[in-house]
């Protein structure tokens, strides 16, 4: 909890800096949205930190480019869908030719300790198993 809090102060200073007052709100709100879906336990683990690192990629910008999921202000239904769902259905939204995402329910998810690896296991409708892996030090010197 800790880390996240550290994460969101540092996106209260970058959204003091945002010209525009809707912009400002609308940052704001999704900051909002993220600290509560954090403190509501329903999402994967992962799901909130994701939308902080990018929340914080697009404003330490300059200029500033609202992409999405951050053009809009944040859905009023409880909990967020994972990022990357998000970014598929924004990118089907605007390309009609492409199919939109759908839930993301991992068969196996397991995570390290120390959170810097984590594998997940998922089964498409068709039947396919997909296989994820990720390693990220925490460490900035390794």
């Amino acid at each position: 909890m800790a880390a996240i809090n550290g994460h969101l102060i540092e996106l209260i200073y970058l959204a003091a800096q945002i010209p525009g007052p809707t912009d400002r709100v609308r940052v704001t709100e999704w900051i909002r949205k993220l600290k509560d879906t954090h403190s509501e336990n329903l999402a994967h683990p992962r799901v909130v930190p994701e939308y902080l690192e990018y929340l914080k990629l697009l404003l330490s910008q300059s200029p500033i480019y609202f992409v999405d999921p951050f053009k809009k202000l944040p859905p009023k239904q409880p909990g967020l869908v994972p990022l990357a769902e998000a970014l598929g259905n924004s990118l089907a939204d605007q390309c009609p030719y492409l199919p939109r995402t759908g839930k993301v329910a991992p068969v196996l998810l397991h995570r390290s300790g120390n959170d810097s690896a984590s594998i997940s296991v998922q089964r498409e409708a068709d039947g396919n198993v997909v296989c994820y892996m990720a390693i990220s030090p925490k460490d900035p010197n390794i």
